[in-house]
């Protein structure tokens, strides 16, 4: 719902619970309040409404990522890399537009490379139209979504993370391999998520100015840069995180915290 003022009320739009994400993905119901609030909008903003996607795009280098065992990147730290795995959840995701209102699509989204049908995901269809200033989200789940037993079926429920760390689910699984400092390849597993009550999670916002939400559709696209996980404020050489005598990150919350900050600079919007 879009909304005025310092206090917001949001749309009632998301397939939560034990229901996939993925079904909700073909035909999650537009569960709207369609009461007095819809149209507390500034008398000049523009009439109607359109309905907006959003599509999760996952590039290094500015390149759309190549899946595979091989190691054709580079990070920062000099270190040749390759990808096979991207799995995460963004949450609560916000419209701003330029009149000071805001539409929100409250809980999360399930997003995985390999799965095209959470590449491309239906917000909403009828989004009031207008200019937009920005677009935000969460990075993961925030405390309030990331509660055990919530997905009962994959592919949510194989984002579980260990009770004994916590609990709830994983934020994100970037996977692959290196060549480590022998030159040969080893697998790195940069897996992030809530640590023993500390929330990892973190709010995006992205400049959407010059774009608009349109009554003929409009398509926002998240932009991933997987390269950016190891890169500013924290470069990451993998030989420290990723070895025969710690094969994991999940237990350090000193490598949780750095993937939370570096993840300051992972998404982008991409070109309309």
């Amino acid at each position: 719902m879009r909304t005025t003022g310092r206090t917001p009320r949001p749309l009632a739009l998301a397939c939560l619970g034990a229901t996939s994400l993925l079904a909700g993905l073909v035909g999650c119901g537009d569960d709207h309040d369609h009461g007095d609030d819809v149209d507390a909008r500034p008398a000049d903003a523009a009439p109607g409404s359109g309905a907006v996607t959003v599509a999760f795009a996952h590039r290094v280098g500015g390149d759309a990522v190549l899946m595979g065992t091989d190691t054709p990147y580079l990070n920062a730290a000099g270190d040749a890399f390759g990808v096979t795995v991207v799995r995460y959840f963004v949450s609560d995701v916000s419209l701003h537009f330029a009149d000071g209102s805001r539409w929100d699509a409250p809980g999360p989204r399930y997003v995985d490379h390999e799965l095209t049908a959470t590449l491309t995901q239906l917000l909403a269809s009828d989004v009031p139209t207008g200019a937009l200033a920005s677009v935000s989200f969460v990075m993961g789940l925030p405390p309030a979504l990331n509660t055990s037993g919530r997905f009962t079926a994959p592919p949510e429920s194989l984002m579980e993370w260990p009770e004994m760390m916590g609990g709830g689910y994983h934020y994100l699984k970037f996977e692959g391999r290196y060549l480590n400092e022998a030159g040969e390849p080893f697998p790195y597993r940069a897996h992030s998520g809530g640590l023993d009550g500390v929330d990892y999670s973190f709010a995006v916002s992205l400049d959407a100015s010059g774009r608009a939400v349109e009554a003929t559709g409009t398509t926002l696209t998240l932009v991933m840069n997987l390269e950016q996980w190891f890169t500013a404020p924290h470069t990451w050489d993998l030989d420290d995180y990723f070895n025969a005598a710690q094969p994991g990150i999940m237990r350090n919350a000193t490598a949780q915290a750095e993937l939370q900050a570096n993840g300051a600079t992972v998404f982008a919007l991409g070109a309309p």
